[in-house]
């Protein structure tokens, strides 16, 4: 569903919407542009997994209109909508006992006969994206038997088995090492520059974000606070106005990105 005449591959126009009439998001109106790589920031409870759930259809707004390829989200059929947005949400219930071949092969789902038989497309799909996740080499094993950066490899393996131009994530490297969270979101950016994927994603480290993103959008109390480069929406004042604390924004020598140092009490007199 790609559009070459125009950069915007999503645009929210006006946006609020919440859960149960309560509003958690307050007239959001941004674009997202093909082949982007977007960072969603901001404290607990700014909305940052909600707005996900709208950029991707899965939560109807209040208000406003989510334009997918200059498409209303809205008016594509389930099986449009799967082909062309795939979605990993932060919490994913692997009860069943699923081999990690098993379980990535959900993601071919959209492509599938109403018998829901892989093909052989289906298989040479997964082993491909089994190989580019590294997570080839414990296909056999079960997915709860696995570790915690293990496990996320996993699902991240089967959003991309869906094929899809706009992957989302949410929270991919929550409660990972910092080399678990570095390999992670090196794949996500190899997903996004050499495959052309627009990649948006939420993320709780600042520095991260700022490191592997084009794009962030500061999200406050429901409300877009700055969006834009990492240098401009990472500045001290508008971090310490979201975050409620004193920081120091410094410039990594070897990249050139921006990076946030809270300054503790103490260092502070």
């Amino acid at each position: 569903m790609t559009d070459n005449t125009t950069n915007k591959i999503i645009e929210l126009k006006n946006i609020s919407a919440g859960y149960h009439k309560t509003e958690i998001l307050k007239n959001i109106g941004l674009d997202i542009s093909v082949n982007s790589f977007t960072g969603i920031i901001g404290r607990n409870g700014a909305g940052k997994s909600t707005l996900l759930k709208v950029l991707c259809g899965l939560l109807k707004p209040f208000s406003g209109h989510i334009l997918l390829n200059e498409h209303d989200v809205y008016t594509l059929s389930k099986k449009i909508l799967s082909k062309t947005v795939s979605f990993m949400p932060q919490n994913v219930e692997t009860a069943f006992p699923f081999t990690v071949e098993e379980f990535v092969m959900l993601g071919r789902y959209p492509y599938m006969n109403i018998f829901k038989i892989p093909s052989e497309s289906d298989y040479k799909a997964v082993e491909e994206v089994l190989k580019f996740t590294g997570t080839d080499i414990f296909a056999k094993r079960y997915v709860n038997e696995l570790s915690g950066g293990e496990k996320q490899r996993v699902l991240i393996a089967q959003t991309i088995a869906q094929e899809t131009d706009i992957i989302i994530f949410d929270e991919p490297t929550s409660h990972l090492d910092i080399g678990s969270q570095t390999n992670i979101l090196n794949l996500l950016r190899i997903l996004n520059k050499k495959r052309g994927k627009t990649v948006i994603v939420t993320l709780h480290d600042l520095n991260a974000a700022g490191e592997f993103c084009d794009t962030l959008i500061l999200l406050e109390k429901g409300s877009i606070r700055n969006i834009g480069a990492p240098e401009k929406v990472l500045n001290y004042k508008d971090i310490e106005q979201v975050y409620k604390t004193t920081v120091v924004v410094k410039t990594n020598p070897m990249s050139g990105k921006p990076y946030v140092i809270p300054i503790t009490a103490g260092n502070r007199e």
